[in-house]
């Protein structure tokens, strides 16, 4: 398969993780993709970035431009849902398709240096509010900090016979030498609002961080576990070490896995601690002392007010689209969205009406898009209306 064909094929795949109708085969299909490099990752970024979407493309012969902007104005009229309090905000199968198609082809071409762009080409205002990126403080052991961008590939200066490299996005530890009988040292990584990382470490486990998160780790591994120090949320493929267990401490609960893959949040100003196992098995204590064991489905949540320890079944894929590129809000409460969005696009959210917090959406938005764009799909439920100040979102009826 050729580049061009490839790029196609993996942007169809997202259209139908998009619509919820993907199969098992292209599930494997895109994590597979999506695993194989940290580069992969970058361009699932660009696939799903509002710039790759701007309207640049004139024509291709697969997809009906025409017609497709037409059904896709069509269907946004008709974004209601009856209930009390409840709409559904969808996307229509012909615009995923229209928008991921289009990222797809766009990316192969301007990276081939063949753009399909026409003479005429509009020119966009730039927006206020872009999506976030990656961006995030290093801070070494030895003091010094280190600003991360995704626009660099580098080096760092070893500490303690570790080799630091930066690959764009991604940070990655290596053991260069083993010394024996050295105490842990420790680097910490913080991801700003608007940001994201994603860091290996010494042992070859590898943390996607979210906006507004920071990790505590080691250098290097030491002694008869690994443990971590987690505040915001992250999503952990660990390395499998039976002899060393891994440990994440988060806020008041510790998480322990053997080899897995799951997602753990705990920010300050949220009110639980939401741990979601994707494959293996993990432990999960309370510094009071309870206890539980999830398996591949389940989530624990814990009360940080009371201390209670709950768990339930939850689908996978949506707690962990934000990893993929996608915010799947799922019966979620307008107040619950927008603290998602303030961390994402780095800005604040004024209520007009505090009644307006407890209306509930539902619904598939692209997370690498310009916040206008994602407000503009919300306000077609006719609920709720939306100014932009500045770096402060107004909501209204």
């Amino acid at each position: 398969m050729n580049r061009a064909d490839e790029t196609f094929q993996v942007s169809e795949i997202i259209s139908r993780y998009v619509l919820g109708s993907m199969t098992e085969s292209e599930k494997e299909e895109l994590d597979g993709w999506l695993d194989r490099s940290p580069r992969n990752k970058l361009l699932f970024e660009e696939l799903v970035r509002q710039e790759v979407a701007s309207g640049k493309i004139l024509a291709y012969g697969r997809v009906e431009w025409e017609d497709a902007l037409k059904e896709l104005l069509e269907q946004k009229k008709k974004l209601r849902l009856a209930g009390r309090k409840r709409r559904i905000i969808r996307l229509g199968s012909c615009a995923a398709v229209l928008l991921f198609a289009c990222m797809g082809i766009w990316f192969y071409y301007i990276q081939a240096g063949n753009a399909l762009i026409g003479e005429g080409e509009v020119h966009k205002e730039i927006p206020k509010l872009l999506a976030g990126k990656p961006q995030a403080t290093l801070q070494l052991a030895s003091g010094k900090t280190v600003f991360l961008t995704s626009d660099s590939s580098r080096r760092l200066e070893p500490e303690y016979g570790v080799e630091i490299r930066q690959d764009s996005g991604v940070i990655k530890y290596q053991v260069a030498e083993v010394q024996g009988g050295k105490e842990e040292q420790y680097n910490m990584i913080t991801v700003p609002r608007g940001g994201e990382f994603t860091l290996i470490l010494s042992d070859g486990t590898q943390v996607w961080l979210n906006a507004e998160t920071s990790l505590r780790y080691p250098v290097e591994f030491v002694g008869k576990e690994r443990r971590v120090f987690l505040e915001g949320e992250a999503y952990f493929s660990v390395t499998k070490d039976a002899d060393m267990p891994f440990r994440v401490e988060i806020l008041q609960q510790t998480v322990e896995v053997l080899g897995t893959e799951f997602n753990v949040s705990g920010y300050m100003d949220e009110a639980a601690i939401y741990t979601t196992l994707v494959t293996g098995k993990v432990k999960v204590a309370t510094d009071d002392g309870e206890n539980m064991v999830l398996a591949p489905g389940e989530q624990s949540m814990l009360d940080c007010r009371d201390g209670h320890l709950d768990k339930r079944e939850v689908d996978v894929e949506k707690v962990i689209a934000w990893k993929k590129g996608m915010f799947i809000l799922e019966e979620q409460t307008l107040e619950e969205i927008m603290q998602k969005f303030t961390r994402w696009y780095d800005m604040e959210v004024v209520y007009r009406n505090e009644d307006l917090k407890d209306i509930v959406f539902k619904g598939v938005v692209p997370r690498y898009t310009e916040l206008r764009e994602v407000l503009n799909i919300l306000e077609k439920t006719n609920e709720v209306k939306f100014d932009i100040e500045e770096r402060t979102v107004i909501v209204f009826k």
